[in-house]
């Protein structure tokens, strides 16, 4: 709008000069007219302008949030009550997970917050490291919650061990529920076509360590693979790595050696569960182990992911993977359905005139 207010001054402007020369005195006077007129509602238009863009940058400023150790930036737009519910979720989200002393050097910021290096300093928070995150001026406190703590759960996972990052689903399984996501896991579990998870679906404590990659395997594909298993992932699929495409014809024509040599190069996933089940580990150490279980494993660095886990709760990472899968394919461990004398009655009464129907006729006298 404003370049059309300024097409319009520099025409009249051009025009001007033509004006006083052909046209009368009073030909020159409406062209005067009409430029004030053009700059009076250019000067409207940029008031309209200015008054847009500090509302806008009112919407954005940057507020502090704090619940316990977790400290987020995010618009002002947020609201003072959804912004603490954003910041008191991320921290339900985050505890038992990621240590106190982490959180409290970091601060999360919103993309959307302008304005933070000044509101940082003023409550002496810029030197703490910042953290970005996904949250919009208008956002859900449930989601949004999930988004901050996400973020802060991705950078404490980039500072653990290779062990760890090598082996951890995203995000460290934050926000990850039984209710909702755990059928995902069990169908995953149910519809393997590998023999380890077949054989950690049949009950194989040793199998579900195999598929869900605790063990610290020396080539992980040879132990927790069969050759013909790596075949199917391979088949159909474009490896752009040098001389990966040969090793991959040699795999689908018959060669097993192949098809190892292809996986290790790192270009098949070395663990076979994905990461809904991966998440379920994480959220049944935290649910059941001991409290701080989770947090105590992942800053653990000795040994295997299930070596780390059972350090963690005390316990085997049979007995752990054991319950583990229990949990999950019941649903929680749910107890069995009982049923009262009112749900009862109805099958006595109906059993009881079958028994004397039975003794009534001729076949039992």
């Amino acid at each position: 709008m404003c370049r059309r207010g300024l097409l319009l001054i520099l025409a009249l402007g051009g025009t001007a000069p033509v004006a006083r020369a052909q046209a009368p005195r009073g030909g020159v006077a409406v062209a005067r007219a009409k430029l004030a007129r053009a700059e009076s509602l250019l000067a409207v238009v940029a008031r309209r302008d200015s008054a847009s863009r500090q509302s806008l940058y009112a919407a954005r400023r940057a507020v502090i949030y704090e619940a316990g150790a977790v400290t987020a930036v995010l618009p002002d737009a947020v609201g003072r009550e959804t912004g603490r519910l954003v910041v008191s979720g991320a921290r339900r989200y985050l505890d038992g997970v990621v240590p106190e002393q982490f959180l409290s050097a970091r601060v999360a910021v919103a993309y959307a917050a302008t304005g933070v290096d000044s509101v940082l300093r003023a409550r002496n928070l810029d030197a703490r490291a910042r953290v970005m995150a996904d949250v919009t001026p208008r956002p859900d406190s449930l989601s949004d919650g999930w988004a901050v703590a996400a973020a802060l759960a991705r950078a404490y996972a980039e500072t653990l061990d290779s062990t760890w990052r090598a082996w951890l689903p995203p995000a460290l399984a934050v926000g990850w529920t039984l209710k909702r996501d755990g059928p995902a896991a069990v169908r995953e579990l149910m519809r393997t076509d590998t023999r380890s998870g077949a054989d950690c679906l049949a009950g194989g404590a040793g199998a579900c360590r195999l598929w869900l990659g605790l063990d610290a395997d020396a080539n992980p594909y040879t132990a927790r693979y069969r050759p013909e298993e790596l075949r199917r992932m391979i088949v159909g699929r474009w490896f752009a790595v040098n001389g990966a495409m040969d090793l991959a014809h040699q795999c689908t024509t018959g060669s097993d050696d192949a098809c190892v040599r292809l996986a290790s190069l790192g270009l098949l996933p070395p663990v076979p569960a994905g990461a809904s089940p991966l998440s379920s580990l994480l959220v049944f150490v935290r649910a059941h182990g001991p409290a701080g279980a989770l947090a105590r494993a992942l800053q653990d660095t000795r040994g295997s992911v299930g070596d780390r886990l059972g350090r963690a709760t005390g316990t085997s990472p049979d007995s752990l993977v054991a319950g583990w899968r229990i949990w999950l394919l019941t649903g929680g461990g749910q107890p069995r359905v009982t049923a009262g004398w009112r749900d009862v009655l109805p099958v006595l009464v109906f059993g009881a005139l079958l028994l004397l129907a039975a003794v009534r006729s001729g076949r039992w006298r």
